[in-house]
């Protein structure tokens, strides 16, 4: 091998060791940002109860949510990445806490429907298979805002993030077997069409020969 090419693989090999450094760096980030607006609200809501407060249902779904922020973290774009992590206004700043206390608050919304027994499937122990169900759509929902974030189109749908947020949300309230939050799912989406009209008005228009893809969240829905 020539003093050129042992260069080049000794360039190529520190780069590659760097971006995952960089990577792991962000999903470390991502995973603690997670834990705070994750764990809150059950150790808030459920300190006065006993342990058997949360279920393995309730368990399983903070650990998918964990392990979602760390692969967000790692698999997204060190540049994209870093841009959402380190916003430069203060509109950047608000849009972000904003999202993250959204969900933080629609997660208290679960944990107090269980806590006062209102709006609630039923008995854990009779409907438990609608909780596991709800895993599952949390698990699909959290693949699908992870490629979303990179820039996967999925079919024909333009942003398969907003529509693992959607699915992941459904998840959240199935896994903790009340159906309350579910009545939050209509304004999650009249906030996504104005945000998506917004994103789209300032980005340039297709390339002429490229077909759009035809749903913007969800299919027969926008």
């Amino acid at each position: 091998m020539s003093e050129e090419a042992e260069l080049k693989a000794g360039t190529t090999g520190s780069v590659s060791k760097i971006s995952v450094a960089v990577r792991l760096q962000a999903a470390l980030i991502c995973t603690l940002v997670a834990a705070v607006f994750v764990l809150t609200p059950p150790l808030g809501v459920a300190k006065p109860l006993p342990r058997a407060f949360l279920h393995q249902a309730q368990y399983i779904f903070y650990a998918i949510c964990l392990i979602a922020a760390f692969l967000t973290g790692f698999a997204v774009e060190p540049a994209r990445m870093a841009a959402w992590l380190r916003p430069r206004t203060l509109s950047a700043w608000n849009e972000r806490l904003g999202y993250l206390t959204y969900f933080s608050l629609y997660l208290t919304s679960a944990l107090l429907c269980m806590r006062m027994k209102l709006a609630l499937f039923g008995a854990y122990e009779l409907f438990y298979p609608i909780a596991y169900f709800g895993l599952v759509l949390t698990v699909i929902g959290s693949w699908l805002f992870i490629k979303g974030l990179n820039g996967l189109k999925l079919a024909k749908i333009a942003y398969p993030h907003y529509l693992g947020v959607i699915i992941g949300a459904i998840g959240l309230a199935l896994s903790h077997l009340t159906w309350f939050p579910l009545a939050a799912i209509p304004g999650i989406l009249v906030f996504m069409k104005w945000r998506i009209e917004k994103l789209e008005a300032l980005q340039d228009p297709m390339p002429e020969g490229v077909t759009a893809p035809r749903y913007k969240i969800i299919p027969f829905v926008f």
